[in-house]
């Protein structure tokens, strides 16, 4: 199921491209270009921490003049998982963030936008796993933040994550994590 759930994320964002792009394909570009982003997450698994970094992008597909939105994205994301006992995994996996946001402000100096909604990620690749439960490799959580556009050109991105899923089949690992971010 957690398969059939991950391609279907992927064919509704890539719909939505593909519907938004038939009208604007320049439009379409020059989002998925201006929203490539880099970070950084500092997680927590039961009480310890731990760093993953993922890119990606998304689109922007505005409901109210040009002030709210949903953003689906597409994250690659490689890391390591630390928790209780001096256990820990290396996961690499492929992340799909659908937010609903909304521009505070907009000026040409500064910008400020908050968004929230849920993600869902697929773990392809779990190595170096010293814990006796293996890894779910289908993981879901609810994720909130802010975007600080600075000079028009570059955007610092903070959010949190809180995950409702737990990492390992026998119900353990549940995460939380910081997520910092900047794209041009």
């Amino acid at each position: 199921m957690s398969k059939r759930f991950f391609a279907i994320m992927l064919t509704a964002l890539f719909s939505a491209l593909t519907v938004n792009a038939s009208d604007k394909s320049n439009e379409v570009l020059r989002q998925l270009i201006k929203n490539l982003h880099g970070g950084m997450e500092v997680h927590t698994t039961d009480g310890t921490k731990s760093y993953s970094g993922y890119v990606g992008t998304g689109y922007k597909l505005y409901f109210y003049k040009d002030k709210a939105y949903i953003k689906p994205e597409i994250d690659v994301k490689w890391g390591q998982f630390k928790y209780d006992g001096g256990h820990e995994v290396e996961t690499s996996s492929v992340a799909v963030p659908v937010t609903v946001g909304y521009h505070v402000f907009n000026e040409e100096l500064l910008g400020m936008e908050i968004f929230g909604g849920g993600r869902y990620e697929y773990i392809f690749n779990a190595t170096n796993n010293t814990y006796s439960s293996s890894v779910n490799s289908s993981q879901f959580g609810l994720t909130a933040g802010t975007s600080i556009r600075l000079l028009n050109a570059v955007s610092l991105n903070v959010s949190y994550f809180y995950g409702l899923t737990s990492l390992f089949s026998d119900g353990t690992g549940k995460t939380s994590s910081f997520n910092f971010s900047f794209n041009f």
